[in-house]
């Protein structure tokens, strides 16, 4: 396959992939057009998908042998149960659902809920359209079906040599992602990810595009967004200028933009191709963007790796040493364009040795002894040959250094012997000079400056390096089944997974120099990634994703018109800047997102929340009343509302699902039997009537009555939702509403004031079938008093596990919409990894950024299967 722009029509991206040998390492094909053998889309790590008649899986077919006094239990299942519920794979407690991945079952949680009466409430309540058509021993049967599917409640048993393994997965770039690479790689801002944002997949409520694949429409948007960002790029200049020699340009988009753009190195087919379009077109640097930005090694996460037998081969992982630091020393230093030429040329800030050749230099500091020459330079490579840098001080060899790095990096070579000013030799020995290659193409040395650093003008010796560990290395131990993510696939994850962006270039630095080998070295680079700005920026959006606040940027609310765009924009930096706070400050406990009395406001908030005082465009800690972390917030409230009413249901199951992590099951009023309608009538007469007599309802007063007395919204109501209506605190704009008495604010309805109880109850803590209690009155106390229980800090281990790995170690978390499955393996190795980061979160001061350092440096993302 050639290179090819939107101008010759690249080939639709499936068909690109499998042609460049893309998928080699993984064998299979892309999903959609076969299984993915490591991947398949329904699970994170294999497990059944609804077959065909007559084929494991099918409903009403049996998937594995049971006990055989069961075996009736399971065709009940599939007879009455399984065309809303779905089936259950291998060792998993959630069934897979209807076609579209609704109604899963989770057995424990109906076990929890149900206990001795589940078998009681299938007699009458199941299914719900039929009632009677699963009753008596139908009913014992099926439910002793159930209780045969619910995992031991056991503890974990985490000690052993037993290791988590990622899964091997090839991911389209997210919107996110991809407008972050662009604006990383060639400094171009560009609103052009939305025009492929709808294609967004999500995996757990987090943007991840595990599975997905392009159509043609969607690369045809792909290829246009090429053509805008490269012209724009070219036109700034970036990523360098090119004009002249085309050949050189060809080569130094090879070495310096290709490799960051594809996360790795580039072979020599690649270069070759892409070398080619800067001689065949007269724009060669925008249609080599333009080829480069519509390239599978681009537009995918590749995160397969090899054998684990094949990787020791390779000798990944084997080097312990830290990271060296190439920093430029104090001393005499002369640039590029004050050294002396022969057949070299000055190319920008780099002088070019493109053939073999040398130059003198000769410095106006004297000697001492010893005295260290550092030589800053870059090379490019033909084939595996780099160019040998020689240092020489009066006719007499220091030393050869093989410059193998695309990037610049420090040559240090130390001078004994001599004082004064010798004439110091600087030669590139090993032209490859083989044909077609020739100047401009082959293995080409660079250098930006040399400096001279002297005993007088060297800096003070660096502090030790920090002790190589001294564990086994990674692949010790590691089954010959599994498989090792290479360094550069690595430094990859490691960067979309803290940062939502490509690696820099010290990452693929540390990568090519195999210093990604130790917890130490991986756990550095963490810390930078984590502390860097993009790092900052993703750190904000995983709470934003979290607690779904982006949906207040779309919430119209046509009687408000102070609700600005740029007020919604502040209400999420609000929320934002106070989990940065607690996420950076490690002296500030997590449970303070929930419990502090503060939150953080610009002018626009302020003024927009009635706050007096004098604010600027930057967010700052603020004490405010009845706000303080995420529940409280114009962001989530703005979001849990309607055009004209607040949304107490929605506030009740969000705050659920978002801060302590519950799982409430889906309404069953699609399947709710024929009585539905008539009950709904009845619901709503309710709610006329009462407006009627009273003039208006309050909008807890109007959901309650909506809802009550439908059964298929009985079950939710009961002890779920209608009881937690007490965060009425805040109207549908995020504005606190004026007290109304003792618990009780006031709420106005077209015109109306309607006093409104803010008394609520929250039935189960841990889990929604958990039999304690929390009594509350307003959002904040609800806040306050959450933020004392385990379950908030549970909450956010799984949280940040989905959002940093695209996994779950929990059952209840599988993603509905996925047919997403968890195998033996996984459960207990996943949960034990869940239970270390609980370990690490209690011993650090409830710290989530420790969390992240810590699973970022945890086997199962470099060690897959």
């Amino acid at each position: 396959m050639t290179v090819m722009t939107r101008r010759d029509r690249t080939p639709p991206l499936g068909i690109a992939l499998i042609s460049l040998g893309f998928l080699t390492a993984c064998p299979g094909t892309l999903v959609g057009e076969g299984e993915l053998s490591a991947d398949s889309p329904q699970s994170p790590g294999g497990g059944s998908t609804p077959g065909t008649p007559g084929t494991p899986g099918t409903p009403g077919t049996p998937s594995t042998p049971i006990d055989p006094a069961l075996g009736s239990g399971e065709e009940l299942w599939g007879e009455h149960c399984a065309s809303c519920h779905g089936v259950f794979s291998s060792g998993s407690v959630l069934s897979s659902g209807d076609p579209n991945g609704d109604f899963r079952l989770d057995v424990s949680a109906a076990l929890e809920r149900r206990g001795d009466g589940l078998e009681a409430y299938i007699d009458t309540a199941m299914p719900l359209a039929t009632p009677s058509a699963c009753s008596g021993d139908c009913a014992t049967l099926t439910g002793a079906y159930m209780r045969s599917k619910a995992l031991p409640s056991t503890p974990l048993d985490c000690e052993g040599p037993e290791v988590a393994f990622g899964v091997r997965t090839f991911k389209l770039l997210t919107s996110q992602e991809y407008e972050n690479s662009i604006q990383d790689l060639l400094g171009v801002s560009t609103s052009l990810a939305r025009t492929v944002a709808n294609n967004d997949g999500a995996w757990g409520g987090f943007d991840n595009m595990r599975g997905q694949t392009v159509s043609d429409t969607l690369l045809d948007t792909y290829m246009a967004n090429a053509e805008q960002i490269a012209a724009q790029a070219v036109a700034a200049g970036r990523p360098f200028s090119c004009s002249g020699d085309a050949a050189a340009c060809g080569q130094r988009f090879v070495d310096e933009f290709l490799m960051r753009a594809f996360r790795g190195p580039v072979s020599e087919t690649q270069r070759t191709r892409y070398q080619a379009l800067f001689t065949t077109y007269q724009d060669g640097l925008q249609v080599a963007l333009e080829a480069a930005l519509t390239a599978p090694e681009f537009l995918y996460r590749q995160e397969v790796g090899v054998d684990v037998a094949t990787a020791r081969a390779e000798g990944w992982y084997t080097n312990t040493s830290a990271p060296s630091v190439s920093a430029p020393s104090n001393g005499e230093t002369i640039t590029a364009d004050q050294l002396p030429r022969t057949n070299q040329r000055v190319e920008g800030d780099v002088l070019a040795f493109t053939v073999n050749g040398g130059i003198d230099v000769r410095f106006q500091t004297a000697f001492t002894d010893p005295t260290t020459v550092e030589v800053e330079a870059r090379g490019t490579n033909h084939d595996t040959r780099w160019p040998e840098l020689s240092v020489g001080v009066n006719g007499r060899r220091i030393g050869v250094a093989s410059v193998d790095s695309p990037d610049f990096r420090l040559y240090r070579f130390e001078i004994t012997g001599e004082t004064g000013t010798p004439s110091v030799r600087l030669e590139f020995n090993n032209d490859s000079g083989v044909a077609p290659f020739g100047p401009g193409q082959d293995a080409n040395l660079y250098i930006r400056q040399v400096t001279l650093v002297t005993a007088s003008t060297a800096p003070p010796p660096p502090a030790p390096n920090p002790t190589p560990s001294t564990g086994p290395l990674p692949l010790e131990g590691a089954p010959n089944d599994a498989f090792a993510l290479s360094p550069y696939e690595l430094a990859s994850a490691l960067s979309f997974m803290l940062t939502g962006s490509t690696p820099d270039n010290a990452l693929l630095e540390a990568a090519r120099q195999d210093q990604l080998t130790t917890r130490e070295q991986i756990e550095a680079q963490v810390l930078r990634l984590i502390d860097s700005p993009r790092g900052r920026a993703h750190v904000g959006d995983f709470v934003t994703t979290w607690f779904g606040l982006e949906k207040v940027l779309d919430a119209t609310r046509p009687d408000v018109p102070e609700f600005t765009p740029e007020v919604k924009e502040a209400m999420l930096r609000e929320v934002q800047a106070h989990f940065e706070h607690v996420f950076y400050d490690e002296t500030v406990p997590f449970r303070e997102l929930y419990s502090a009395d503060y939150t953080f406001l610009n002018r626009t908030l302020a003024e927009f929340y009635g706050v007096s005082g004098n604010f600027s465009a930057t967010f700052t800690q603020t004490n405010v009343e009845g706000r303080g972390g995420p529940l409280a917030s114009g962001a989530f409230m703005a979001s849990n509302a309607h055009a004209e009413r607040s949304a107490p249901i929605l506030r009740a199951v969000h705050a659920r699902q978002s801060a302590l992590c519950h799982y409430i099951d889906p309404p069953n009023a699609p399947i709710a039997g024929e009585d539905i309608d008539a009950q709904r009538a009845a619901a709503q007469m309710k709610v006329v009537e009462r407006e009627m007599t009273e003039g208006g309802l309050s909008s807890k007063d109007f959901y309650f009555l909506f809802t009550d007395g439908i059964d298929a919204c009985a079950g939710c109501h009961e002890k779920i939702i209608n009881p937690m209506f007490g965060m009425e605190d805040f109207d549908n704009v995020g504005r606190r509403r004026p007290a109304a008495g003792a618990g009780m604010v006031m709420e106005t309805i077209r015109g109306v004031e309607v006093p409104v109880s803010l008394e609520g109850t929250l039935y189960g803590v841990a889990s929604t079938s958990d039999p304690a209690v929390l009594t509350y009155s307003g959002t904040k106390d609800f806040s306050e008093k959450i933020a004392e229980t385990d379950a908030v800090q549970a909450c956010l281990i799984r949280k940040s596990f989905r959002f940093l790995t695209g996994l779950t170690f929990n059952d209840r978390d599988l993603d509905t919409g996925k047919q997403e499955t968890l195998t033996t393996e996984q459960r207990k190795a996943y949960g034990c990894v869940a239970a270390e980061l609980q370990n690490v979160l209690t011993q650090s001061g409830e710290s989530p950024k420790a969390v992240f350092v810590a699973l970022a440096t945890e086997n199962l993302l470099r060690l897959r299967r």
